[in-house]
């Protein structure tokens, strides 16, 4: 049986993660209240729905429960975050990613008791410096 991912919030992070799970062979359910994304993302994705998440009971209609993963690419908006988070809570997905904006979004996240919280720019900094670092070490210490 294949895993299935439903992603929410189809900004660069959330398009980005849908688009390579896809690419990857899992079924993925995009959901973004902006219906030019949710369109963009409905070319690759299994589904893609067109929907206003802010209420605790936004998933009761869908088969929320069913995923595998459940991946909240919200970040500019910490209330809407939060409010995904909680109704993924309540509907009992197994596994939670969250993207934080910042430091206390990501304390917030953190206890809602998110399995994985991730800074985006955080973690391409550190990835950024590892290259160097790499390329320093290629080149004998010299860039």
């Amino acid at each position: 049986m294949k895993k299935q991912c439903v992603v929410i919030g189809l900004g660069i992070y959330g398009m980005s993660v849908a688009k390579k799970l896809t690419e990857e062979g899992v079924e993925v359910l995009a959901i973004d209240k902006n219906m030019r994304l949710v369109e963009k993302a409905s070319t690759f994705v299994e589904k893609a729905i067109c929907m206003d998440i802010t209420s605790i009971d936004a998933f009761d209609k869908l088969p929320i429960s069913d995923f595998d993963i459940a991946i909240v690419g919200i970040g500019e908006d910490i209330s809407v975050s939060i409010l995904a988070c909680l109704a993924l809570k309540e509907s009992k997905v197994k596994y939670i990613i969250a993207k934080a904006g910042d430091e206390m979004h990501k304390e917030v996240l953190e206890k809602l008791d998110i399995n994985e919280i991730v800074l985006p720019e955080e973690y391409v900094g550190i990835l950024t410096a590892k290259n160097i670092i790499k390329e320093i070490h290629n080149r004998k210490g010299m860039l």
